[in-house]
């Protein structure tokens, strides 16, 4: 394959998982959402991201293969071999036609956008469970568990039953 079907096939890999962050995001969010709600049957593992995570990963091992393709039809430094070489969009679009350089850039730059903003979205949603976990609202599959912070009515008086009113309030100073 010459140099600039294999940056077409990056791109096209760029654009393929820019499609599968924006699908993974807008689920990540909808479950984030569905968390305020704080019904377990919500918040249970979901198949259909777990697919989409595969299908980028997927994705990302195929694009390791173009990337690796790139990098022996660059021109290496005198005296290193062509894996030693560092490849990124920059030196990739040095090398193209300035109409196709900005259109790999466009769609790198918009991968690496949703990327930063599906680790935001996994790092709300991981706090947000090591906030329930340590609270007791109940959120763990079993509803009728007893949480392992003290709860309290509104009045103020301990509550022998699981629920889940007054849970932020554990009654220490």
């Amino acid at each position: 394959m010459s140099f600039s079907t294999d940056c077409s096939a990056l791109e096209a890999s760029f654009r393929t998982t820019e499609a599968l962050l924006r699908q993974l995001l807008a689920g990540l969010q909808a479950r984030r959402a569905a968390w305020v709600s704080a019904r377990p049957s919500l918040l249970a593992p979901s198949p259909e991201l777990e697919r989409i995570t595969q299908d980028v990963a997927h994705e990302e091992s195929r694009r390791d293969e173009v990337l690796q393709r790139l990098r022996a039809a660059l021109p290496t430094p005198v005296g290193a071999d062509s894996q030693a070489l560092h490849v990124n969009v920059t030196r990739l679009c040095a090398a193209l036609p300035a109409p196709a350089a900005r259109s790999l850039r466009a769609a790198a730059d918009a991968v690496q956008k949703l990327a930063k903003a599906v680790r935001t979205e996994v790092t709300l949603g991981q706090r947000l469970v090591r906030f329930a976990q340590r609270t007791g609202l109940g959120l763990e599959h079993g509803a009728n568990r007893r949480p392992a912070t003290p709860v309290y009515d509104r009045t103020a008086r301990g509550v022998r039953v699981a629920g889940t009113a007054g849970a932020i309030v554990d009654g220490r100073i």
